[in-house]
């Protein structure tokens, strides 16, 4: 667990294209990203309570075969600006590096600001209100998903007794124990924004009503 009197302080190289070492800063009250033109101020800072959703996964670069991996993290303001966070390993190199790189920057946006968010939808679970993560409806009764299985995208509310899930490597899902088939939703961490805190929030929920997957 990070101290949050901690500065956390990273460089970014982006690739072979863009070698330039860019700073990152997180800390408790802002994050800043040297991530515009280098001439004058060059830094995007986002106040923690401007920070409101992220994502982050790996895209394989591949011609004919896979000669690579781009590691991205996107933050999004409430003005709905976007910080991306990228970098690039070619033919394995740096790789270990990379990949723990990535998961130290994960790990210091979750101490230091989307731990706190999680805490509070969790709070207001608890206190019986409603509130929205992304698509996902959460309420006393149940909780409401866009369901994708149908040719039609629709919303379905799934009791609380009868919801389930299921993680994979990129990507967790949501289904009715009843229904499976027809009413479900994969969330994405790369291409679905604050995917981690939805999974965290509804598996605080579940625990707490004592629902566990079959």
């Amino acid at each position: 667990m990070i101290n949050k009197m901690d500065q956390k302080e990273f460089i970014i190289r982006r690739g072979i294209t863009d070698n330039y070492p860019r700073k990152l800063f997180i800390n408790q009250n802002e994050l800043k990203f040297e991530s515009k033109d280098l001439r004058n101020d060059s830094f995007v800072t986002f106040k923690k309570d401007q920070i409101l959703e992220y994502s982050y996964g790996v895209k394989w670069m591949q011609y004919k075969f896979t000669f690579g991996r781009e590691y991205i993290i996107s933050i999004r303001s409430n003005d709905n600006q976007i910080i991306k966070i990228n970098f690039k390993t070619y033919f394995g190199r740096k790789k270990d590096e990379y990949h723990k790189l990535c998961n130290e920057i994960l790990l210091s946006l979750w101490d230091f600001y989307f731990g706190d968010l999680t805490s509070n939808y969790i709070q207001k679970s608890e206190q019986g209100e409603e509130f929205k993560i992304g698509e996902v409806i959460f309420n006393k009764d149940g909780l409401s998903i866009i369901s994708n299985s149908s040719l039609k995208q629709k919303s379905v509310l799934i009791p609380w007794e009868k919801v389930r899930t299921k993680r994979y490597s990129t990507y967790f899902a949501i289904y009715s124990k009843d229904d499976a088939v027809n009413v479900n939703r994969g969330y994405s961490y790369l291409n679905d924004w604050n995917t981690t805190v939805l999974l965290n929030v509804l598996n605080a929920v579940l625990a707490k009503k004592n629902i566990v997957n079959d």
